[in-house]
């Protein structure tokens, strides 16, 4: 059993071991610099993804190290149906065009279609699946290579694919016959590109992965500095006891996240009786509003904001006099659906990033919460206004 004292002292050894790494990059940082990372430079996409990926499973490609990235990723999920020797004339695409005009972000084939992956690639959450398009690339693939094929469909752990896009019954028939799989970036792909570092030869393609490595570790799974990351692991791995308490740690950490979740209702709530708004949860209702409210809501891990509908509207008609006045005042620029007039993320990937959590407890994600309510109260809640 563990007791409070021992857990107390795993914490203070990790603190010390964390302080002691900071010190190590402090005095050795200019030679090694650690967190140096090229792909800070730029805003990584879906497009940009796909692309990278595709480089490196393409054989012929400038990285010069021929087929063992993809001989690696074949073995490695479960892919031993796409045979091929060097004889074989292997193609990677981007953006293939499928006989119903739709794209699919990454194609492996063989010898013109005697065999193909697809990559279906979402490196975001909340990326929709257009109506049947799972469905139309198992359909196409299918004709196209005589039924030897696969498509791994690659995203992020939080984002399952739609029914509008291929039925529950159809995916469990294309996944028993092994033609549909599921990859996700935290369990699969982070590792996979891992792997690819680990077995390149070259150290400026090395470096190029390990900083993709380190920005998708950032992405989906919240780690700034995999350095740091790693002396927590190693720390875990000295004995059972702590082990032990990284689980206990792990366990007890969802309940902090309910009770902090309770904590920031409760700061809307106060937001609502400061400013005399009526309250609902985490919407509230500015006097004068009949068919919106303004509203924060949890959605596949991020915390969006913004004017929430009382019924959906399929015209999804916009707030333009309120987008124009935040991408004016603010250099917010909000979206729109059906059930959203305006909205925008609060906090990203509250699951792996502290942050969130963190202002909860330091009052900063009630502050910036209050900003924006107080902003639209002072310039939207006026009378005779149907639109609200």
């Amino acid at each position: 059993m563990i007791n409070e004292l021992e857990i107390k002292n795993f914490l203070s050894l990790a603190e010390t071991k964390i302080k002691l790494t900071e010190q190590v990059k402090k005095y050795y940082g200019k030679e090694f610099a650690p967190n140096f990372n090229s792909f800070d430079f730029w805003e990584i996409d879906e497009n940009k993804v796909s692309l990278i990926l595709s480089f490196f499973l393409n054989p012929y490609e400038a990285h010069e190290h021929g087929d063992i990235y993809l001989r690696h990723f074949l073995k490695k999920f479960d892919l031993d149906f796409f045979q091929f020797n060097d004889n074989d004339k292997i193609n990677v695409q981007c953006e293939y065009s499928t006989d119903k005009g739709r794209r699919i972000d990454v194609i492996i084939h063989k010898n013109d279609f005697e065999q193909a992956i697809a990559i279906e690639n979402k490196i975001y959450v909340e990326t929709s699946d257009q109506e049947n398009q799972i469905s139309d690339y198992l359909y196409f693939l299918a004709q196209k290579t005589k039924n030897n094929f696969c498509l791994l469909y690659l995203s992020p752990k939080a984002k399952t694919v739609s029914n509008q896009s291929i039925s529950a019954e159809q995916k469990e028939i294309f996944i028993n016959q092994k033609k549909l799989k599921f990859l996700t970036y935290e369990e699969q792909m982070i590792e996979c590109i891992s792997d690819f570092a680990n077995i390149t030869q070259n150290f400026r393609v090395k470096s190029f992965l390990k900083d993709f490595e380190k920005t998708l570790r950032k992405m989906y799974m919240g780690e700034k500095n995999i350095n740091t990351t790693q002396v927590i692991v190693d720390l875990l791995r000295e004995n059972e006891k702590n082990l032990k308490i990284s689980f206990l740690i792990s366990n007890s950490l969802q309940e902090l996240k309910r009770q902090l979740k309770e904590e920031f209702e409760k700061q809307i709530q106060e937001i609502g009786k400061e400013l005399n708004l009526e309250v609902d949860g985490l919407k509230l209702r500015p006097s004068n509003w009949q068919k919106n409210r303004i509203a924060f809501h949890y959605e596949s891990g991020n915390l969006l904001y913004g004017i929430v509908r009382i019924n959906p509207d399929k015209s999804r008609p916009r707030f333009i006099e309120i987008e124009n006045f935040f991408e004016t005042k603010m250099n917010v620029r909000f979206n729109t659906s059906e059930w959203w007039a305006i909205w925008q993320f609060f906090y990203k990937n509250i699951e792996n990033n502290e942050q969130f959590w963190i202002d909860i407890t330091t009052g900063k994600a009630k502050e910036q919460a209050k900003e924006f309510v107080k902003l639209i109260c002072d310039n939207f809640n006026k009378e005779n206004k149907d639109i609200y």
